[in-house]
């Protein structure tokens, strides 16, 4: 059921100021944001009583999830995000055309005509971003900007949007860089809620949420929310460029990993042919799930590294790795060693 309603009526009361910041609300219902006084967590539904109507921006500052940013930043999100939509609806307009072909979608030859004209502009936008957003990051004012581009396989788009999204000061050790980008469970556990995890997140503290922590009636960040898809995606791509590079670097991480998960006896949840979720020993599992596993490897290296760097650049604290603290494993891989170059 639409809100529009609701929000109109309730910003009638509020004389068309945002019950947070006092700004003025748009005219557009669509376009202000309802806020439950009492949240989702607490039992509160979007009722007369129990709801505000708020600007966007004003709604996010309240949840902690506004982040500010510099001009720079700003208009390197701009050209990176600009990119993603552009992206999507060339994805979407390929896809089409090939169901057309394939048949399993009735063609309809306007619309078929339509789509087919329009692929060449969109890819033309794309290049055109590309090479803005490259200009953009290769003059980014940021010594930690261009000791990442220096490195083999992480090209100008990944370093964007790792730039654009995460905030390392907001990010104490590398595992919450991975929480972030939804690398801290399986995939398939990814959008499901965890009363467990929730309450190892609570008990740790607000710096090792996922995402940033909300207001204080509600200071708890739910668990299933799935991480950053876009960032994800994108690291996702990197660690597939960097699987191919030959030997050293990041590909030693894929290597070492998808042999160790060859002969491994530890027991996982894994896909069988008719798509069952089965449990069997790695080594069973189907190649493309170690496939997978040792390029999730390459992305949670790569942050780490990523995060030791970042940190160490901009003088905030760092801690050792958790396989060097709790593990007690000897010999860790440093960042120079995979090509990164700066000092510290």
């Amino acid at each position: 059921m639409s809100l529009n309603p609701l929000k109109t009526s309730i910003a009638v009361e509020q004389d068309a100021l945002c019950a947070l910041s006092g700004e003025p609300l748009a005219i557009d219902p669509s376009l202000n944001d309802p806020d439950r006084i009492t949240p989702k967590a607490k039992g509160g539904t979007y009722t007369r009583k129990n709801t505000r109507v708020v600007t966007p921006l004003a709604h996010m500052a309240h949840h902690g999830i506004l982040r500010t940013r510099t001009e720079a930043l700003d208009g390197l999100k701009s050209l990176f995000d600009d990119r993603v939509q552009m992206m999507k609806l060339l994805l979407k307009e390929n896809n089409q055309l090939q169901a057309y072909k394939r048949r399993i979608d009735h063609q309809h030859p306007e619309t078929a005509a339509f789509l087919e004209a329009h692929l060449q502009p969109i890819e033309a936008r794309i290049a055109l971003i590309d090479k803005a957003l490259t200009a953009a990051i290769k003059s980014y004012p940021d010594a930690f900007v261009r000791a990442a581009i220096a490195v083999k396989g992480l090209g100008p788009i990944t370093v964007a949007a790792l730039t654009a999204y995460v905030d390392l000061e907001k990010a104490p050790t590398p595992s919450s860089l991975w929480q972030y980008v939804g690398l801290d469970r399986p995939s398939h556990e990814r959008y499901e809620k965890n009363p467990a995890q929730q309450t190892r997140r609570v008990a740790r503290g607000p710096a090792f949420y996922s995402v940033p922590s909300r207001h204080d009636d509600d200071p708890q960040v739910p668990t299933g929310w799935g991480g950053n898809k876009v960032l994800r995606t994108v690291l996702w791509n990197s660690a597939n460029v960097m699987m191919k590079l030959g030997e050293g670097g990041y590909r030693d991480v894929y290597d070492r990993t998808k042999l160790r998960l060859s002969v491994s006896e530890k027991v996982v949840k894994t896909r069988n042919t008719a798509g069952a979720l089965v449990e069997c020993a790695w080594k069973d599992t189907k190649p493309s799930h170690r496939h997978g596993a040792a390029l999730r490897a390459v992305m949670k290296h790569l942050l780490a590294d990523y995060w030791m760097v970042g940190r160490t650049m901009a003088g905030l604290r760092t801690t050792p790795l958790y396989a060097e603290a709790m593990l007690g494993h000897a010999h860790i891989i440093a960042p120079k060693e995979r090509g990164w170059a700066f000092e510290g």
